[in-house]
């Protein structure tokens, strides 16, 4: 019996796995369990339960049946969870919605304060800054002796041992990072980090392995679900974008050149080059918003519907309202990365054109709309680019998606009709780090399942 090939996406929603099995064609088995959120009683932490998260995990696992030829673990970044000296969890996980940076003490947020004295400005929510704010706030664990990120926890978990080394993909997503030195700047970490958390976690070779289970299946380094995702949907690097509409909405494009513009993050992308990208706070959450704000109004009715079928009513209003007096929505319901103070906004509403359909349109506009805007301030970086493809659970589910972003980009458009893109590239990057494939191998496999997937939707 050929080994499969496991790919672990720890998500903000859901957690997933994707089993490869190389040996035959098109062979991707998917699983998902929920990831709920805890309360932990404040209103600016977004947090989940690390424990749960490893069980999960664990009991996921367990459903593969054949033997397993590597593990690698993607999901969300920017998030931290503190460890105490045995390497256990000694507090929830912070996760890249948290947003403790924003809290005022003594007049000033933590992220104001931090700018103050380094000169940087990180967003809400990424590692190095919420535990500056945690800090500041008195909440870090008296015995913690350490935080990390989801994807290393839950991989020294597998292990049985913590690593100080991660691959670049997930230590850029702490803040302060340079993709192109691949270090932290030296000032933040001084102001950040007291000594009993020193020394901080430095970067990996890409594409190896952390070390192996007590089974002996090989387990590679974590990396980030941006680039996991671009490496298991995009065969043609150097002239695709890939664009994908989530809780939050990203477009990526690939280049070996190093200057970026200021609207967008260079992010490392396993020694090959570097992602630049665009990312947005919310996308499918601000249409999630939508959904509720229908549901909310049925059920002061007294009309019990379920989300699905609101959301295929959405779709259906959309696509028949004529739109001649359209409205305008900013779907910046949470901010910006750059701006968390930005708030949505509803406008050119007349006597006649606030409907559903109006609305629905209007948000599907605006949130393609906020990702076309990296295109129009970089058009050196798109240059290259040919072709889209996208990918999410909206964008698959929804066609005015895929329609309102080949209209706003211009360019032809591919659905990746994958569940979890992100979870595909894991189980490719543990297998080329297994030496079961190589880079290019992979590259051609994806090209090859793409190809097909291009042929099945359209």
């Amino acid at each position: 019996m050929s080994a499969v090939h496991v790919g672990l996406d720890i998500g903000t929603t859901h957690i997933t796995m994707v089993v490869i099995d190389l040996s035959r064609e098109r062979k991707i088995r998917h699983y998902a369990r929920s990831n709920p959120r805890v309360d932990t009683g404040e209103t600016y932490t977004y947090a989940q339960d690390p424990v749960q998260i490893e069980m999960i995990i664990r009991s996921l696992l367990a459903l593969v049946d054949e033997p397993i030829g590597s593990i690698c673990l993607t999901g969300q970044v920017h998030g931290i969870l503190y460890y105490d000296a045995q390497g256990m969890a000694v507090s929830p996980l912070y996760t890249w919605l948290d947003r403790s940076a924003l809290v005022s003490i003594d007049g000033m947020t933590s992220q104001q304060r931090m700018e103050q004295e380094t000169g940087i400005h990180l967003p809400s929510g990424y590692g190095l800054l919420t535990h500056f704010a945690h800090r500041r706030l008195g909440k870090v664990p008296s015995h913690a002796v350490g935080f990390c990120g989801i994807l290393e926890f839950i991989t020294g978990k597998l292990v049985g041992t913590r690593s100080r080394h991660s691959d670049a993909s997930c230590l850029a997503s702490y803040g302060a990072f340079d993709p192109v030195s691949l270090s932290f700047d030296p000032g933040v970490l001084r102001t950040v980090l007291d000594s009993s958390m020193l020394p901080f976690l430095e970067p990996c070779t890409p594409l190896t392995l952390v070390g192996e289970t007590p089974d002996g299946i090989p387990v590679a380094h974590a990396v980030g679900d941006n680039q996991a995702g671009f490496f298991g949907m995009v065969p043609d690097w150097e002239c695709s974008a890939m664009v994908s509409i989530g809780t939050s909405g990203q477009v990526s494009v690939f280049s070996t050149d190093t200057a970026c513009p200021d609207q967008m993050e260079l992010r490392p992308f396993f020694g090959a080059g570097y992602l630049h990208v665009g990312a947005t706070l919310t996308a499918g959450k601000t249409y999630e918003v939508i959904q509720r704000f229908f549901a909310s109004i049925l059920a002061s009715a007294g009309v019990s519907v379920d989300n699905e079928r609101i959301f295929a009513m959405m779709k259906s209003v959309a696509a028949s309202d004529d739109g001649d007096e359209p409205l305008f929505l900013d779907p910046r319901f949470n901010g910006a990365r750059h701006d968390p103070s930005v708030r949505g906004s509803l406008t050119h509403i007349t006597l006649d054109n606030l409907t559903p359909g109006n609305l629905v349109r209007a948000a599907i506009q605006g949130i393609v709309e906020e990702l076309y805007t990296f295109k129009e301030h970089a058009p050196e970086v798109f240059r290259p680019v040919n072709h889209i493809v996208a990918t999410g659970a909206a964008v698959r589910k929804n066609h005015l998606f895929s329609q309102e972003l080949e209209r706003q980009f211009g360019i032809p458009l591919v659905v990746a009709d994958i569940d979890d893109g992100a979870g595909v590239g894991a189980a490719l990057i543990g297998a080329v780090s297994a030496g079961a494939l190589s880079i290019d191998a992979a590259r051609l496999w994806v090209k090859e399942n793409l190809d097909m997937t291009m042929e099945e939707t359209e």
